[in-house]
């Protein structure tokens, strides 16, 4: 089914996260009809603020509870290909993949693209495992998909924070001496555009979307971020015990849903990256990109031109 960015619906889901809100300026210019699915009053509201009437395209926020199944076939009624990003650390993103995908059959989505994870097949890392099983459903249910596998995200790191310290410190939440490979999110949301555009090339793959290598520890990050700013950044390691018995609870310092399997995701995800990173290889983003994938010192870089500090 050929691209028509006149007729065709988009949907995005958690479209006021992180993901989404790089992506959703880059569908703007050429997609007309945008649906974007949040929880939250709040969310719908900003959404609103930052994008209705901002470009020709009609730009729809609706409200749904995405553990529920009737929810997921409203939002889906009349698309025609759906960004799936499932909501992070959720006790159900299980069940919430599942819903989707048995939505999207119900509603003959034409294109299922699924923001996933790098190595899904990670078993201690729960976040990831449960996304193995969305994986497994996807590829089994006959819908044309794409799954896309970003890996620790660039923009975590505290780049507003570092700058605004006359002697700035990198606290490390886990070993800072294993090695890691990042993705851009702004990366992320070029390549997905282009495969949303690109369409029916890009039906049944899995790809690692990975920015940055060879793989690099946080201390070589802050080596790279210092040398951009002119700064010296001191890394601080908080060990893993003290960190996750502090107040206020770890859930809470990340602005996650407070839970027994949330807090069980962060602790298990803190004490795998102490002893090992998350490592792929960034060919596929050079290729779906037709450029050279981000590096840290031009991510610094743009970063510190957005917040004025050139």
């Amino acid at each position: 089914m050929p691209v028509d960015y006149e007729k065709n619906i988009i949907l995005l889901t958690c479209a006021n996260g992180k993901q989404c809100n790089q992506l959703i300026p880059l569908l703007l210019p050429k997609w007309k009809h945008l649906r974007l699915a949040v929880n939250s009053d709040s969310s719908r509201q900003q959404l609103l603020e930052n994008y209705a009437g901002k470009s020709k395209a009609h730009i729809e926020v609706v409200l749904a509870d995405l553990a529920q199944p009737d929810d997921c076939k409203r939002i889906l009624e009349g698309v025609t290909a759906v960004y799936h990003v499932g909501p992070p650390f959720h006790p159900r993103e299980t069940e919430i993949g599942y819903n989707m995908i048995e939505s999207a059959l119900t509603n003959n989505i034409k294109h299922f693209i699924y923001s996933s994870v790098l190595h899904p097949s990670l078993r201690k890392l729960l976040n990831h495992d449960c996304k193995r099983y969305i994986e497994e459903a996807l590829i089994e249910s006959g819908l044309p998909y794409t799954i896309l596998q970003p890996s620790h995200f660039m923009d975590l790191f505290p780049i507003q924070k570092i700058l605004s310290e006359e002697k700035p410190v990198y606290p490390a939440r886990w070993d800072p001496d294993v090695p890691f490979c990042y993705t851009s999110l702004s990366d992320l949301a070029e390549a997905s555009s282009k495969i949303f555009e690109q369409r029916e090339s890009h039906f049944y793959a899995t790809y690692q979307m990975i920015s940055t290598s060879p793989p690099m520890d946080f201390r070589q990050v802050c080596a790279i971020v210092g040398k951009v700013i002119g700064k010296d950044i001191k890394v601080e390691t908080t060990p893993f015990q003290q960190y996750v018995e502090s107040d206020p609870p770890v859930e809470q310092r990340f602005g996650l849903r407070e839970s027994p399997y949330t807090r069980d995701v962060a602790q298990r995800l803190f004490l795998y990256y102490t002893y090992r990173g998350l490592v792929g290889s960034p060919n596929v983003m050079r290729w779906v990109l037709g450029r050279e994938p981000m590096g840290w010192e031009g991510w610094v870089r743009g970063k510190m031109e957005e917040l004025g500090k050139k």
